[in-house]
């Protein structure tokens, strides 16, 4: 018998926290210095910690918030959190929307990987 193949891929993580607004409402302001709740933050790190395993980083979720821009955007619940952990992951690989160009690439991305996952477009509006 043959000796059988250890593949040595690397493995990224994530951590993922959930949170209520008053706590992302100041990390937003300790690290971005917006004084308002947002959504999602980003925390990149992409620190080995060991030559097969590296850690992205860090997504401080609300949960609050995005049950409530699901509900006002018309968007399914599960859909607007794969969306806004997708857009999180993306930032921590180092994707942004600060440029438009940047922003057209990032949405692409986003919708690419939302569809194989069986989801809409987020970026279409579910509003009559």
């Amino acid at each position: 018998m043959g000796k059988k193949s250890t593949s040595h891929k690397k493995k990224n993580f994530i951590t993922i926290r959930i949170v209520d607004s008053q706590e992302i409402k100041k990390l937003n302001f300790f690290y971005r210095n917006q004084k308002k709740p947002t959504n999602i933050l980003s925390f990149p790190y992409n620190l080995y910690l060991n030559s097969n395993n590296i850690l992205l980083g860090d997504l401080v979720i609300c949960s609050k918030i995005i049950k409530k821009e699901a509900k006002k955007q018309k968007k399914n619940i599960k859909g607007h959190w794969a969306h806004i952990f997708i857009h999180g992951v993306l930032h921590l690989l180092g994707y942004n929307h600060i440029k438009k160009k940047e922003t057209k690439k990032m949405e692409l991305l986003e919708c690419t990987i939302l569809k194989k996952l069986g989801f809409k477009n987020p970026y279409i509006s579910n509003m009559i």
